[in-house]
């Protein structure tokens, strides 16, 4: 089963919502990003993969260039 267009935006919308912003340019604000198009990708192949496995990957691309970063999210979301 594929997930149409403005179902995935929609979905990812409402994830995002628990991914804080920051100031412009921040790492937080990249993290959103990354998660943004990781999201996509991921949802675009399983339609069913857990918004988690999303977060963390983008976390991890985040972190292999600032191994410092400590990402914001509302963690009972993630891991539920």
């Amino acid at each position: 089963m594929q997930m149409i267009r403005e179902e995935m935006v929609g979905k990812i919308d409402g994830e995002l919502r628990h991914i804080p912003r920051s100031s412009s340019g921040s790492r937080q604000n990249m993290l959103r990003a990354a998660y943004n198009m990781i999201r996509r990708y991921d949802l675009a192949l399983n339609p069913y993969c857990p918004a988690q496995e999303s977060l963390t990957r983008a976390i991890e691309q985040l972190k292999k260039t600032n191994p410092e970063f400590s990402p914001l999210y509302d963690k009972g979301f993630f891991e539920e």
